[in-house]
């Protein structure tokens, strides 16, 4: 049975792509927006530009069948924008949903008769020729011309927790703020306890730290025109930098590029002459990499040129691969492309898995899937990634001039698709997804703990209508992505500034006015429950754990203000705000303690990311870049100064200011000087160093008193 659409005898087209950019106009004809393939028992999602019937699923308006053209029972829902359906079969086949023309409640959309047809599958189906590739793009390129949208690629970085609280680090240096402990992130700056490895433009810095007051810069790698770093990270004596680097190529008739994600591996045993070991690269933006158990993970997101198949047949819709090894780059094998079930995007996610141990060989395992991805988060034993599921909205305008009526389709990515991949060293396999309401913030809204998946999501508009509000959800699946349990409708009309979970429990921070806190319990992952809420001014956008019965908040204190036009009131950002919450009594949360740094228009690289925190077990150290900003009049910001500070943060004492590395502005100075702002601090026994684009500093320790500096430039 080939997979269609068919409506009024028209074959319509199994994906349609949808984009968050596109605005779609379509007149009265029904139109279908749905994917070709699913997994047993994930929901199979069908969006519609009409509104349907209430009643339709229990009248037989609309219903299921078979290969044999036979009606089977199967799990349909109709989602509260009244356009879409949820169908969840509990066995492989192909299927056809049927959707008979009164379904739908305007008397224009009742002149049709839907069925679509979908395949449910087991496991994942591999690609098997150029053109079945070639057939995916063509028909999301003619969905999109018959619509008048265009697609866009997009990939967030990705725009980022443990499921077990972090252990004590007993090394004698910094080491990166990682999402899960033994899980390498990778970042801009570190250190092996002899020497720090910065990135300043397209350069790695290699800065010799062994004697604190006589810093010196050893070398520099240069990376060449159009190659810029992202990520360092250190294995044994091996550098790895992660690199984005632009290729052209000729592809005639047009000229044109490809933008590469590169691991270029560097022999440092002698610090101050580093040789390139090999270079690995796959097509795509970066999404995420992580080094775990000796292997290197990379993940990156891919939109071919698909649009050329308009004017040419012949084009290369594989993504690149290249190898130092061969000096080539070269397309993928068709057979290692498959198709996620569930996409609707024309884009691809590719996954490397790099051996360490056996750099020497030859052989990388990379696999390209079909369908793209945003944010990943890896545990100990999977890799998971999420993508944007989108389905229209339907709403109604009057033209001025005519006074007709048009249907309007708005594109609103309001669920989110998981995809589990099992991890066994070089081996990545594709073995679930899943689907749920509402969308994730970062990295740190997904957790695995004892073989089950917990994620929290934000569903709605903070400031839409009551019936668009917003509302957040916790939900909890086992090994194979059967949801287990859920905890929905949270803290309605506010969204999830920011979430953490540890071991058994779950910490959450939504936001509208205040902030609460949300302790959740989730020892029972078929029954998770909120044991204690805390609503406090402000809210925090990171959380970090600081032993099991205290939990650091770093965000903003707010403030409430009445505009002078409207005489409303409104809520604003005012200083950084640290608090200390006590969570000894789960049912009664306390805000032990709070300090508010500087006032309106104060930041720090740590509200937005983790790997910004500067840590020291010993002394129970937690600092971070900021640069500060005083209110001045109703609106106008006042420029103070930028640096870093170092606080003590204990159960007993709570948060003590320790180390003030803060340049006050001097006079007249309106801004601060990007170059000088210090991107990250670390540690080497009892010296701590600041790095920013221009410079490395050491300060003592204990006292903060400064030791020496080294211009990086």
């Amino acid at each position: 049975m080939k997979r269609r659409f068919y409506t009024s005898g028209i074959l319509l087209l199994t994906i349609i792509f949808i984009s968050s950019a596109v605005l779609v106009f379509f007149g009265k004809k029904v139109e279908v927006s749905a994917a070709s393939t699913v997994f047993v028992n994930q929901p199979y999602n069908v969006h519609f530009s009409h509104a349907i019937e209430k009643e339709s699923i229990n009248n037989g308006d609309i219903y299921l069948t078979n290969e044999a053209g036979k009606k089977v029972d199967a799990e349909i829902t109709l989602q509260p924008s009244k356009q879409s359906l949820s169908i969840v079969a509990s066995a492989p086949g192909e299927y056809v949903l049927h959707v008979e023309k009164n379904a739908f409640k305007e008397t224009a959309a009742k002149e049709e008769k839907q069925t679509i047809e979908f395949k449910v599958l087991e496991k994942i189906e591999q690609l098997t020729s150029a053109q079945d590739l070639k057939d995916y793009f063509q028909t999301i390129l003619n969905s999109n011309n018959r619509n008048f949208g265009y697609a866009q690629n997009e990939a967030s970085g990705a725009k980022e927790e443990s499921a077990d609280m972090a252990t004590s680090n007993t090394s004698s240096h910094s080491t990166t703020n990682n999402q899960v402990e033994g899980i390498e992130e990778g970042d801009i700056v570190v250190t092996d306890g002899h020497h720090i490895y910065s990135i300043i433009d397209n350069q790695i810095v290699i800065t010799d730290a062994s004697n604190p007051k006589s810093l010196k810069v050893t070398s520099k790698i240069s990376l060449e025109p159009n190659s810029y770093p992202s990520q360092l990270m250190l294995h044994d004596d091996m550098l790895i930098v992660i690199v984005d680097q632009y290729v052209e190529m000729k592809q005639e008739p047009y000229m044109g590029g490809i933008s590469l994600t590169k691991a270029a591996f560097y022999n440092i045993e002698d610090a101050a002459n580093p040789k390139l070991v090999r270079e690995i690269g796959q097509d795509g933006y970066m999404n995420g990499v992580r080094k775990y158990n000796n292997v290197l993970y990379i993940v990156t997101n891919k939109t071919p040129n698909y649009w050329r198949l308009l004017e040419d047949e012949d084009v290369e819709l594989r993504p690149y691969m290249y190898d130092s090894a061969s000096d080539q780059i070269t397309p993928m094998d068709i057979k290692q492309l498959s198709i996620l079930p569930g996409s609707m995007e024309p884009s691809y996610t590719i996954i490397s898995a790099i051996d360490l141990d056996n750099l020497d060989s030859k052989e990388v395992q990379t696999k390209g899937f079909l369908g793209g991805s945003s944010t990943l988060y890896m545990s100990n034993n999977a890799l998971y990634l999420t993508a944007f599921n989108y389905s229209p909205t339907l709403y109604e305008s009057k033209s001025s001039a005519s006074f007709t009526t048009d249907i309007r389709i708005m594109p609103v990515p309001t669920n989110t698709d998981i995809y589990k991949f099992s991890l066994d060293r070089t081996k990545v396999e594709l073995v679930g997804s899943t689907s749920l309401k509402g969308s994730i913030l970062n990295q740190f809204s997904m957790d695995e703990h004892n073989g089950y998946f917990r994620i929290a999501t934000t569903e709605g508009n903070m400031w839409g209508s009551p019936e668009q509000a917003s509302k957040n959800h916790l939900f909890i699946f086992d090994e194979q992505l059967n949801k287990v349990g859920e905890l929905t409708d949270l803290a309605k009309g506010e969204r999830i500034y920011s979430a953490r979970f540890m071991g058994d429990k779950a910490y959450i921070v939504t936001f509208k006015q205040v902030d609460p806190l949300f302790v959740i319990d989730l020892a029972n992952p078929e029954k998770p429950k909120v044991l204690g809420e805390l609503k406090i001014p402000g809210f925090s956008n990171y959380l970090h754990p600081l032993d099991e019965n205290h939990l650091i908040g770093f965000g903003y204190e707010t403030e409430t203000r009445i505009d002078s036009y409207s005489k409303q009131p409104f809520t604003t950002t005012a200083g950084m705000k640290i608090s200390l919450f006590d969570i000894t009594d789960y049912n009664n949360p306390k805000e032990q303690d709070t300090v508010v740094v500087g006032g309106r228009g104060t930041y720090s690289d740590l509200q937005y990311n983790h790997k910004a925190l500067f840590k020291n077990n010993k002394y129970s150290y937690f600092g971070f870049p900021v640069v500060i900003y005083e209110g001045k009049g109703e609106y106008d910001v006042q420029y103070k100064g930028n640096g870093a500070l170092v606080y003590e943060i204990t159960a007993e004492n709570g948060i003590q200011l320790k180390g003030n590395l803060v340049t006050p502005a001097k006079n007249g100075e309106q801004y601060e000087e990007w170059e000088t702002n210090i991107s990250r601090m670390l540690y080497i026994d009892e010296t701590l160093y600041t790095v920013s684009r221009n410079e490395v500093k050491s300060y003592d320790l204990k006292s903060f008193k400064q030791l020496g500096s080294v211009d990086l430039k």
